[in-house]
């Protein structure tokens, strides 16, 4: 019964359902990419040619591929299609949902957060998107018979399609230089190939990235601590410096570190609109002139192997390989608590927890930690805070950000800095309890984010056409009585003109260890007087 139903199975040309399957693919995956199209082409013969030419590029290159998969295999062509139609439904979801381009560092922002961070971004309506979408044409194109051409034409059918679009592209070539314009933009929006390339790409670059580091030239101190120096970095995680009221932001953000000395050095641009780039940035001594395959050593690890101790605790993802003295997640800190009171592993909380106590019971003279928050990650940003920090109401509690008010939506990514600001001032305040030591504490996000301005949600934007709101991101230092004493600063003397802040903290780490090497910028570090 089963079988002679098989066999009753309708039956098309091989030539015919790769063009079904190219035509759906066009007309189904291809908004985003046509709305931005449309949107820098002008409507006359030209504009035409452009908009029609992108229409057949996306035809022959899909077709060609596809009829060389079917020339070795009708099942091989088959399970691609399958997984292309499911791909593109999650993919069109994601780009229509936040208005993102499946560009180079989105693929690495994805592929190097964690599950947690990747549960967040899950709806309930990417299940109709790849139910209809992607389920139901797969199971039409899996239950379909293909006939077969002869072997000759099946053959030759793939390097005709591709010689006939090179032949039409040559025909238009007065559109190249608009494809060389918007290369960019338009490659993030065309589905299969955005992700297949740029996954491809995201591999070499980590290839390479992982290559043996470069050691640093060997450093020296300019003298031997009369009391314990302890420098700490945050490194903050989609925070943008728009939304603090330490910068003119007129809501209360910021009320637990205005009560306490903290120094605010000028707003400046991030060096990438993804946590995997800013990261590596802020932890390079080339700062903004670092390459994006940087090999030098980082900052904990050159820290390390000048037997400075290194406490690295993270709740976040993205960060280069390094080495440290103690490696912890906040999830490995909370689970390690046997505290009547324990901290929430999923929040940044758990990453100050017991630190104080901690530092104050080391013995070694020079120590760097280094916290990198969760922070303000979206689009959960609800889920950034504890219940009792929902200050600003209503908030917006769904992964499905355009869905909500601008103030709901502002009002949730409010309260993740001022959660932050409140963390912050815990921390100084464990710093300033440490006894007999001289203690600093500076503050700098990753990049910035997007709160629906000029339609853009998250971060990820090629900087080069990134807002403002992506890349600008705060500097705020805290230095303890004793370190101000034995420098002879006040909050005047760190304070530079301008800022960039991921140029900073490399240099000012060294800085505040009295630390010097040929890579030494003092022009970057921000206690040189």
């Amino acid at each position: 019964m089963f079988r002679k139903l098989l066999n009753q199975r309708p039956s098309m040309h091989l030539f015919s359902l790769v063009a079904l399957i190219c035509l759906y693919n066009l007309i189904v995956f291809q908004g985003p990419l046509l709305a931005y199209a449309m949107s820098v082409s002008e409507w006359d013969f030209y504009g035409a040619m452009q908009i029609g030419s992108l229409q057949v590029l996306q035809l022959g290159l899909l077709g060609a591929f596809l009829l060389l998969l079917a020339a070795f295999s009708q099942h091989l062509m088959k399970i691609v299609s399958v997984l292309f139609l499911m791909a593109n439904a999650s993919a069109l979801y994601f780009m229509n949902t936040y208005n993102i381009e499946i560009d180079l560092a989105l693929i690495g922002n994805i592929l190097d957060t964690d599950t947690r961070e990747v549960s967040e971004l899950w709806h309930w309506m990417i299940w109709v998107y790849i139910g209809v979408f992607g389920a139901i044409p797969s199971l039409a194109i899996w239950f379909v018979r293909m006939r077969m051409p002869r072997v000759w034409l099946r053959l030759a059918a793939p390097f005709a399609v591709f010689g006939t679009l090179l032949a039409l592209l040559f025909a238009t070539s007065f559109t190249w230089l608009w494809y060389d314009q918007h290369a960019t933009r338009m490659g993030g929006r065309i589905l299969p190939w955005s992700y297949i390339v740029n996954v491809g790409r995201h591999y070499n670059k980590a290839a390479l990235r992982d290559r043996e580091q470069v050691l640093l030239p060997d450093a020296t101190f300019l003298s031997e601590p009369a009391q314990k120096q302890i420098v700490v970095l945050v490194i903050g995680e989609a925070a943008r410096a728009e939304n603090f009221a330490h910068y003119g932001y007129p809501r209360d953000t910021n009320p637990y570190t205005m009560e306490t000395s903290i120094v605010v050095l000028p707003v400046g641009n991030s060096c990438a609109t993804y946590t995997v780039g800013g990261t590596a940035c802020i932890t390079t001594h080339e700062g903004r002139e670092a390459p994006a395959r940087t090999t030098f050593e980082p900052l904990a690890s050159y820290l390390t192997r000048h037997d400075v101790e290194t406490i690295w605790r993270t709740n976040s993802s993205g960060t280069p390989p390094f080495t440290a003295t103690v490696k912890q997640s906040a999830r490995e800190i909370a689970e390690g608590c046997t505290d009547a009171v324990c901290p929430q592993a999923n929040l940044d909380e758990a990453l100050i927890y017991g630190l104080g106590d901690m530092l104050a019971a080391s013995d070694a003279d020079r120590i760097f930690v280094a916290l990198h928050q969760t922070g303000s990650h979206g689009p959960s940003y609800y889920k950034k805070y504890p219940s009792d920090f929902a200050h600003f109401m209503p908030e917006c509690r769904t992964v499905q950000v355009s869905k909500c008010s601008v103030d709901a939506l502002y009002n949730a990514y409010d309260n993740t800095i001022r959660y932050t600001d409140f963390l912050l001032s815990e921390l100084i305040a464990q710093l300033d309890a440490v006894p007999n030591a001289q203690a600093v504490m500076m503050y700098t996000s990753d990049h910035g984010q997007s709160l629906g301005e000029h339609g853009f949600y998250l971060h990820g934007t090629p900087p080069a056409v990134a807002p403002e709101q992506q890349r600008r991101v705060p500097y705020l230092v805290w230095m303890s009585q004793g370190f101000q004493n034995a420098r002879g600063l006040s909050a005047a003397d760190v304070i530079p003109d301008e800022s960039f802040p991921h140029d900073f903290p490399f240099h000012s780490v060294m800085g505040a260890f009295e630390m010097r090497s040929d890579i030494y910028k003092p022009e970057y570090d921000i206690f040189a007087n």
